[in-house]
């Protein structure tokens, strides 16, 4: 063997060495983790979005038929069947649960419910996506409009068999990061929006006063 080839011979292994280390450490930059979401589901949580211009700009293009009595609060009770899932800044959609789940709230606030929490992936999930497969709600108190006061089941009228509602989140979750999402249903909102000789409210003026924030 020559002096050259000798020389060559050595290299080869500091090169392996060198690559395996870059490779080693885009592993690690790259590596994850597992964070955890819990959903909290309110019909009128306490803290809802500022209140008249807000409410006004996402009803623009609904004629609504009066406003709710001064000082009452609607009293009843909201029952909903969904699907609840993170969706990914990839697009990526990860269920939050592996089956439909349910939910029974009182429209004045006061209860909430909670999903089980889930793990899931470390990641940044740009939105909640929530399936609705039926809602049902109930008013026996509290809701009146243009003085007529409106009391039973209200429909909110879905144009298939299910409504999906897409709404943002801006969550970075860390490893090991528990947080919580509260989906405020805002019902006081949408049912202004109620017919009342219908007894029923648009879906799309209840889908975009659903608000999600983090807490």
């Amino acid at each position: 063997m020559t002096t050259e080839q000798l020389r060559r011979t050595r290299r080869w292994p500091l090169l392996a060495l060198a690559t395996a280390t870059v490779v080693t450490g885009c592993g690690n930059l790259t590596a994850g983790g597992i964070g955890e979401a819990r959903v909290v589901v309110s019909a009128d949580a306490e803290d809802p979005p500022p209140s008249s211009s807000w409410v006004q700009a996402a009803t623009a293009e609904v004629d609504l038929p009066g406003p709710l009595r001064s000082g009452d609060q609607p009293e009843g009770q909201l029952e909903a069947k969904m699907l609840l899932a993170l969706v990914t800044d990839d697009g990526e959609i990860v269920p939050l649960s592996d089956d439909e789940v349910e939910v029974s709230v009182d429209l004045e606030g006061v209860e909430q419910d909670e999903i089980p929490p889930r793990e899931l992936p470390a990641d940044v999930y740009t939105d909640l996506r929530i399936v609705f497969l039926q809602i049902e709600v109930q008013v026996d108190a509290g809701l009146v409009i243009d003085g007529v006061e409106v009391t039973g089941p209200i429909d909110i009228d879905l144009e298939s068999d299910s409504l999906v509602v897409l709404k943002p989140l801006g969550l970075s979750l860390d490893d090991q990061e528990s947080v919580e999402i509260l989906v405020d249903l805002n019902a006081s909102s949408w049912l202004q929006a109620v017919d009342p000789t219908t007894s029923s409210v648009d879906a799309t003026v209840f889908a975009d006063l659903i608000t999600v924030s983090l807490r």
